[in-house]
């Protein structure tokens, strides 16, 4: 964050974290598929996969509503 706006370096901060979450997920899914084994469960791999799903799509949300606020308020 090299800003002096906090309000713009915590959207930045949510927008690396929504693209960080999914490229985790992406390479989660990705490698569960390799390893897939159909006699056994993919345990861990799936609760990884949720948790990183989960993630990108808290930040996605919190910014998609940091950024209705700023343009209902027209960012004062």
């Amino acid at each position: 964050m090299t800003s002096q706006n906090p309000v713009q370096d915590r959207l930045d901060e949510l927008d690396g974290q929504e693209a960080s979450a999914r490229v985790l997920l992406e390479r989660t899914l990705r490698l569960a598929g390799r390893r897939l084994d159909h006699r056994r469960p993919t345990g861990p791999a799936l609760r990884l996969a949720v948790g990183f799903h989960r993630r990108a799509e808290h930040a996605a949300a919190e910014l998609a509503c940091a950024i209705a606020h700023l343009e209902r308020t027209d960012g004062r």
